[in-house]
C-alpha cells in the first residue's frame, strides 16, 4: 500500500493570533519504510505526532493512516498503531508485569512468544514498581508495549531517549526485523547520526 501514513498540509495553531506549532506538513510514507522525522527540540515533532494520534486535533489539513482518517477513525486506528510518547508517563504504582498485562488486555497480542522475546532482549524489570524505575527502564517498558502486538504501523517519539548504547543497538535490530516483515515506522529524533543509521 502506497502512503501508509499521509498528511496533506497538516497544521495546528493556537489562539486568536494563530501561533503555529505545526504548519502545512505534507508527507507520504510507504509500507515498510522507516521514516525519520528530524528537528531540533521545539520544532513541532511532538505536535505532529500528537495530531497523527488524534490526541490533539488539527486546525488545518488532513492525515490518514492505513487509509483511515486520523480524526474520524481514531478509535479504530489506535488498535492498529504502536505508539510511544516522547514524554512517557506510565502507571507509577504498577510493576512492569502488571503494566504489560494491563496493556495486553487493551490491545490483543498475536504471539506471546514475541512478547517474551522483547522482555528478554530489553532486560525489562517486571517485578519493580514503575515509580522506582530509572528513565531508561521506563523507556524499555514503553517500547515493549508499543511493539508487543506486532502492529503494521509504529509511531515513536524519541524512542532511544534514556537507553544505554547496548539497548539502543537492540532497538535498531528490532526496527530492522519489523521492517523486513513489512512494518512501517514514523520515528521522531533530534539525533542525525541515529536517524541516518536507522531510517530510510
Amino acid at each position: 500500500m502506497d502512503g501508509v501514513i499521509r498528511t496533506d498540509k497538516l497544521s495546528k495553531s493556537y489562539g486568536k493570533s494563530k501561533i503555529f506549532a505545526l504548519k502545512d506538513l505534507s508527507i507520504s510514507i510507504k509500507k515498510g519504510e522507516v521514516y525519520g522525522f528530524l528537528g531540533a527540540n521545539g520544532a513541532g515533532k511532538t505536535t505532529a505526532i500528537r495530531t497523527l494520534m488524534n490526541f490533539i486535533q488539527p486546525t488545518g489539513g488532513s492525515a490518514t493512516i492505513l487509509g483511515k482518517d486520523v480524526v474520524n477513525d481514531s478509535v479504530e486506528l489506535k488498535r492498529e498503531v504502536g505508539y510511544l510518547s516522547g514524554e512517557i508517563a506510565l502507571y507509577p504504582r504498577m510493576n512492569g508485569q502488571q503494566f504489560l498485562d494491563y496493556m495486553s488486555s487493551l490491545q490483543q497480542i498475536k504471539n506471546k512468544e514475541y512478547l517474551k522475546k522483547l522482555i528478554k532482549t530489553f532486560q525489562a524489570q517486571l517485578d519493580k514498581p514503575i515509580e522506582k524505575m530509572s528513565k531508561g527502564n521506563r523507556q524499555k517498558l514503553g517500547l515493549i508495549q508499543a511493539l508487543m502486538h506486532e502492529p503494521e504501523v509504529l509511531i515513536l517519539d524519541e524512542p532511544t531517549s534514556g537507553l544505554d548504547p547496548l539497548m539502543q543497538e537492540h532497538f535498531f535490530e528490532i526496527v530492522k526485523e519489523r521492517k523486513s516483515k513489512g512494518a512501517t515506522f514514523f520515528i521522531s529524533s533530534h539525533n542525525l547520526s541515529e536517524a541516518q543509521r536507522m531510517c530510510d
